[in-house]
């Protein structure tokens, strides 16, 4: 196929060319067209991403490249609506953060010690020293909001482990009732008298 490609590329007389064409397609027939159209697609497909990493990497320094990553990124992001919505949710989960915090904050010096968090955030306050990242004595509303973010993803750590495990569960059942039906069929034509 790439014989081929430079032999056309090439300006080669239209004889020649008929003659090295009818020379790939014959065999191509006689054995198998689909293989020959595999080959060509698996060839093209390959060069084609070939010379897309090679005209990012000339045309493109590391930075723009990032920029280009960012900004599909970004677009896919907004063009999400499950994306939009766990948007909105982590808006009023941050919003809720801040009010529940600033309710708390009765001396107004923007951090929280232990008897204002005792009084208004008891669950934070039993685990005071695990939020108080920066130890001193206080915790801020950007150490609240990172210990919230832990425990979301401590949660979605654990979700996932048990939705993994329910996998497992689901794919051993079938593995089972498939055994189950191959011996019951395996004995049946055993039971059978010839």
């Amino acid at each position: 196929m790439l014989l081929m490609k430079r032999f056309f590329s090439l300006q080669t007389p239209l004889p020649l060319l008929l003659l090295v064409g009818a020379t790939f397609v014959l065999p191509a027939y006689a054995g198998s067209k689909n293989a020959l159209v595999a080959e060509e697609k698996q060839a093209v497909e390959a060069n084609d991403e070939t010379a897309l990493e090679q005209t990012i990497e000339y045309n493109f320094s590391p930075e723009d490249r990032a920029r280009l990553r960012k900004a599909l990124s970004d677009y896919a992001k907004h063009t999400d609506p499950e994306h939009v919505q766990i948007e909105q949710r982590r808006k009023a989960m941050r919003e809720n953060v801040e009010a529940r915090f600033n309710q708390c904050n009765h001396d107004a010096d923007e951090s929280l010690d232990r008897e204002e968090t005792t009084e208004c955030l008891p669950q934070i306050a039993r685990h005071f020293s695990y939020v108080d990242v920066d130890e001193d004595g206080v915790i801020t509303l950007e150490e609240l909001e990172l210990a919230q973010a832990k425990l979301d993803e401590r949660q979605k750590a654990t979700e996932a482990k048990l939705e993994a495990q329910r996998i497992k569960a689901v794919e051993a059942e079938i593995k089972n009732k498939s055994k189950a039906k191959a011996s019951k069929q395996a004995s049946g034509t055993r039971k059978r008298p010839s």
